[in-house]
């Protein structure tokens, strides 16, 4: 984009001193002389119209790469938080930013594996008072003195829990968490599958109870990899 302003204010300045600045000596015809100008000029307009476009279009498109960008930061915060509190030897951790197209094939940000359970983590970038509705399709939320609605996170969640646990073949196990910024408040009070960014690793260290071996959270992982892999094979 910034060769192409370059281009277009060199073409410019050349219409603009072409247009004051007569040579001594006229070797071509005057008709010759106007038409080379009225070239450069549409040239000139030209490259003007597609600088306004693309000056147009930078702007619509920032704020949308702001928001994945603090989105793509937040995953990001969440999966740290998992990687360093969570031992190794129990806790597999399979994150969007390792396993891009595994995890988007269900539509998943982060999965952590374990004796404990599978959780299907669901990262929201929603700030501020979150009206906590959960019979409703979606949650009121008040940031910035500006009302947002939310589509119920919880019923997101949900339903890619049960479709993990499908593709796991494992009729229990499967819970889901759903992950706001810290600075997220919730009104009448937060609801027991919700959590923030700090308290992530803490959500799921809360569960004790053994549900699965060792070699099933390993059989665990090359389901959800092999499923990832197929899907991408189907869509190329």
């Amino acid at each position: 984009m910034k060769r192409w302003m370059l281009a277009c204010l060199w073409v410019i300045s050349s219409v603009v001193s072409g247009a004051t600045t007569m040579p001594d000596t006229a070797v071509q015809p005057v008709t010759e002389q106007v038409s080379s100008i009225t070239a450069l000029n549409l040239i000139a307009l030209c490259f003007c119209i597609y600088l306004l476009w693309a000056l147009g279009r930078y702007l619509y498109l920032r704020p949308r790469h702001s928001d994945k960008e603090q989105s793509a930061k937040y995953k990001w915060q969440v999966y740290q938080n998992l990687a360093t509190s969570l031992d190794a030897k129990n806790y597999t951790i399979l994150s969007r930013h390792l396993y891009p197209s595994q995890l988007e094939a269900l539509s998943l940000d982060c999965v952590v594996l374990s004796p404990f359970g599978v959780f299907v983590v669901v990262v929201i970038d929603q700030k501020g008072l979150i009206a906590v509705e959960t019979d409703s399709q979606v949650w009121p939320c008040r940031y910035k003195n500006k009302t947002h609605y939310l589509a119920n996170p919880l019923s997101a969640a949900a339903q890619r829990a049960s479709t993990l646990a499908s593709v796991l073949n494992t009729p229990f196990g499967v819970r889901w968490i759903v992950v706001f910024p810290d600075e997220a408040e919730f009104s009448p009070t937060r609801p027991a599958d919700c959590c923030t960014v700090s308290e992530v690793a803490l959500d799921i260290l809360r569960y004790t109870r053994c549900q699965f071996s060792h070699e099933q959270t390993r059989l665990f992982e090359q389901a959800v990899l092999a499923y990832g892999d197929h899907h991408k094979r189907l869509s190329a």
